[in-house]
């Protein structure tokens, strides 16, 4: 059991560095199409953000039991591993759960960057800047999220776990 749950954290490294590298490519993306924006050249403005955005999604992989909370979703509708089913309910809690807090932390980080270089007395209020520019990320850093969950997640499944890799419903009680 001890070699399973091992396997089960580097699944979760794994994809969060999947997840996060592609929410910071997005965040990029969005940020930069802005026409207020004023962001460093693009391939750096891209490297920042999916530098931050793994970071703090390996964060939330070690400190946030999203994974939990995706298996006792699954587990409510009946749904193990390796099924579809399973595989699309398990992917709602990491998804949601990492598209907040990531883009959450790596919006307000860049926020802040920029709010200090503003001269005070023309500055908008921290948080309502923050705020207009991580609403934006919130709807495409999830959807990304999901979508990459449920494709990435079998085949890195398969690869750690390997491919006869099951977890009945007795095995699950036993987790908990």
């Amino acid at each position: 059991m001890h070699e399973d749950k091992k396997k089960l954290r580097k699944i979760g490294i794994i994809m969060s560095i999947f997840i996060a590298s592609a929410m910071g490519i997005v965040a990029s993306v969005v940020i930069s199409h802005r026409p207020d924006a004023q962001t460093p050249p693009f391939p750096v403005f891209c490297a920042i953000n999916v530098i931050e955005s793994i970071i703090v999604g390996l964060l939330v992989e070690f400190f946030v039991p999203l994974d939990k909370l995706g298996k006792s979703l699954a587990a409510k509708a009946n749904a193990y591993p390796p099924s579809v089913m399973f595989n699309l309910l398990n992917s709602i809690p990491f998804s949601v759960g990492n598209s907040v807090i990531v883009s959450m932390v790596v919006s307000f980080i860049n926020i802040s960057l920029a709010h200090s270089k503003i001269p005070a007395e023309v500055a908008p209020p921290l948080l309502g800047m923050w705020f207009a520019s991580w609403a934006p990320l919130l709807l495409p850093s999830i959807l990304v999220s999901y979508v990459i969950s449920i494709v990435i997640s079998p085949v890195v499944v398969g690869l750690v776990m390997g491919k006869n890799a099951r977890i009945t419903p007795d095995e699950k009680k036993d987790e908990a």
